[in-house]
C-alpha cells in the first residue's frame, strides 16, 4: 500500500508499467536519501578540515612578518 495524494493504493493491483513506475519512484526516494546523508557527512568532513586549516594558518604577528620581509626583500631588489 501506498499513498499518492491523500488516496490509498495497492500496487499488487497495479497494471506492469504503474507497478515499474511505483518501484522508480522508490528507488528515486532511497537515492534523494542516500545523497542527503552523503552531504550531511560532506559538511560534517568540510568543517572539520576547516578547523584543522585555520589550526595551522601562520598567526597573524607570523603574516606581518612574511608580509615586511617580503616588502624589504622587493625594496632591496630595486636599489
Amino acid at each position: 500500500m501506498f499513498t499518492l495524494d491523500n488516496k490509498e493504493y495497492d500496487e499488487t493491483k497495479m497494471n506492469e508499467k504503474g507497478q515499474t513506475a511505483f518501484v522508480q519512484l522508490q528507488n528515486i526516494a532511497n537515492k534523494k536519501n542516500q545523497l542527503a546523508m552523503e552531504a550531511d557527512n560532506l559538511n560534517v568532513l568540510e568543517t572539520h578540515y576547516v578547523t584543522i586549516l585555520k589550526d595551522e594558518l601562520p598567526s597573524e604577528e607570523t603574516q606581518v612578518e612574511s608580509v615586511n620581509a617580503t616588502t624589504n626583500n622587493q625594496q632591496e631588489e630595486e636599489k
